[in-house]
């Protein structure tokens, strides 16, 4: 018989995120900033930039929760080119590639959605959690579950509401992790704005904000299904806020993400916050990148 590890405990920020490692955003921080005065709105090469990062995010977020697999071909070109359903073969994916699209473009709504917010300066509130919540699920009508007899069995998801039942996922050793239960979700959610909005005044690190606002929600997991992809989402939100970029994990991170998660729930939160900020750091690396890029093929084309 496996064992039972109790993941939620009463949600709560203490000294253990204060003195974390964020070294290696921080090595960019000056300098990024200071670019990033620059980037007006309409500034074509970052707002394309940052298409192709919500592009990627929609792909790789579905990839980590296994909804799919897709090919690095055509991961690629979507990225670059876009959701266009014509480019799947039938070797790329898993799914069939109506259901595929379906996923991809309410991920790439859901990214909007979080932009939006931002640039409306409307404030992170249960009410949006629950929008974005009914926004990423519109393509999903069922989600896996084990039954008391162990077996995998179909759920009809609940959409933008909070989950009414238990959601304690069990490993193949028979361990069960125990989340938030239903009956606490709504007010460690109001618990969980609350604090957030409190960091934000005292002028926390904005990684570590993020990344303990990601472990504490997914501590919560205060819903049937989505959790791992909505806490990417409201993460993603709060570094934008920051003038930052999108949380975005890819299918190569999934290992030290998830060891670094489990980390934290133990108390030692540094794995996690290194990670993000290294996550930071490789976006801002690649937006450099490709702005150099951008600039020697316009030089070469004016040669020419």
């Amino acid at each position: 018989m496996g064992s039972i590890i109790h993941i939620w405990k009463p949600i709560e920020f203490n000294d253990y995120w204060v003195h974390t490692d964020t070294s290696s955003f921080d090595e960019l921080a000056a300098s990024w900033y200071e670019k990033r005065k620059g980037f007006k709105e309409g500034n074509k090469d970052f707002n394309d930039f940052l298409n192709k990062l919500k592009r990627q995010h929609a792909i790789e977020t579905g990839i980590i929760e296994k909804l799919y697999d897709l090919s690095e071909g055509i991961t690629q070109t979507f990225i670059k080119e876009g959701f266009i359903e014509n480019f799947i073969s039938h070797e790329d994916t898993n799914i069939p590639a109506s259901q595929l699209m379906g996923y991809l473009k309410s991920h790439f709504e859901a990214m909007d959605f979080v932009f939006d917010l931002v640039k409306n300066n409307r404030p992170l509130t249960k009410s949006f959690i629950l929008e974005l919540h009914q926004l990423i699920l519109q393509h999903q009508d069922y989600s896996i579950a084990i039954d008391a007899l162990g077996n995998s069995v179909r759920v009809k998801v609940l959409k933008g509401k909070f989950k009414e039942q238990p959601n304690n996922p069990k490993r193949e050793d028979g361990t069960v992790f125990e989340y938030c239960p239903p009956i606490h979700v709504d007010s460690e959610i109001e618990k969980l704005l609350s604090i957030y909005q409190d960091l934000e005044v005292e002028q926390i690190h904005p990684i570590i904000i993020a990344s303990w606002f990601h472990h504490a929600f997914s501590q919560i997991h205060p819903f049937q299904d989505g959790n791992g992809r909505i806490a990417r989402l409201l993460t993603s939100l709060i570094l934008i806020k920051h003038q930052l970029f999108p949380l975005n994990i890819l299918r190569n991170d999934k290992p030290e993400y998830i060891k670094a998660l489990e980390k934290a729930d133990k108390g030692a939160p540094n794995d996690l916050v290194k990670l993000f900020g290294k996550i930071q750091r490789r976006n801002i690396e690649d937006y450099l990148k490709d702005i150099i890029k951008t600039g020697m093929s316009i030089i070469t084309n004016e040669i020419v």
